[in-house]
């Protein structure tokens, strides 16, 4: 058992002893929801507590692009530590991450609205190129090629795990695979939007992170480059 905190649980969660997630990459906050949702905003951001068992809670804490969770005992108010351990595989503890991210998941479908990048990029290239997705793997339903008119590849969207980035953060992330210069690509690359190419020509390719911090005209205007580079 962790020594007893004599500290409130809003200062635990300003100390950072809570379960940090990347949630604002892919979706955008919608406030009143929010409100509507049971959240209290307080200075430490919007805050909803719920009772999971006669034992635990779960705080949600969300601010500056930060979605926070803690899980705590509630006679001690201590931090549940079973619940931050990957390899605890009990079935109590099973049944308290299942149940926390059941509720989680219900707060971004009622809350957030989900960017669907790849959606707009698909809708972009199908009115200006007339292109479809295909999907040359079957075992890879995430995974999906664009291609010219003489059956060449220009894009493929793909869907991996973020340590292939070496990104410091959990879980798959969207990324897009285009051909360019390597001039262009030497000058794009900051590893932390636009990387060196996975699984692709380095030199020809590069890999772009498909989240919010992406300018979607200059993906855009890459991906044309790709089009009349692969075209030839």
């Amino acid at each position: 058992m962790a020594k007893k905190m004599t500290k409130s649980i809003l200062q635990i969660s300003l100390r950072g002893n809570s379960m940090k997630e990347d949630i604002f990459d892919n979706y955008k906050l919608n406030v009143k929801s929010l409100i509507d949702y049971g959240f209290i905003e307080k200075e430490n951001g919007y805050v909803y507590d719920k009772v999971i068992d006669d034992d635990l809670s779960v705080k949600f804490t969300i601010k500056d692009k930060l979605f926070d969770i803690l899980v705590y005992e509630n006679d001690t108010l201590e931090k549940f530590l079973p619940y931050y351990i990957k390899r605890s595989n009990g079935s109590y503890t099973a049944s308290i991450k299942e149940r926390v991210e059941e509720i989680k998941l219900d707060i971004l479908d009622k809350c957030f609205y989900k960017n669907d990048l790849k959606k707009e990029l698909l809708g972009y290239v199908k009115e200006k190129y007339g292109t479809t997705e295909e999907y040359p793997w079957e075992k890879y339903k995430e995974y999906f090629a664009l291609k010219t008119k003489n059956d060449k590849w220009y894009a493929l969207f793909m869907n991996v795990s973020s340590d292939v980035l070496k990104l410091e953060k959990e879980g798959n992330v969207d990324i897009l695979n285009l051909k360019n210069k390597p001039k262009i690509i030497e000058k794009l690359i900051d590893n932390k939007t636009y990387f060196p190419a996975y699984h692709m020509n380095k030199k020809h390719w590069i890999t772009i992170l498909l989240n919010n911090n992406i300018d979607i005209e200059l993906i855009k205007m890459l991906i044309d480059d790709s089009y009349e580079l692969t075209k030839r």
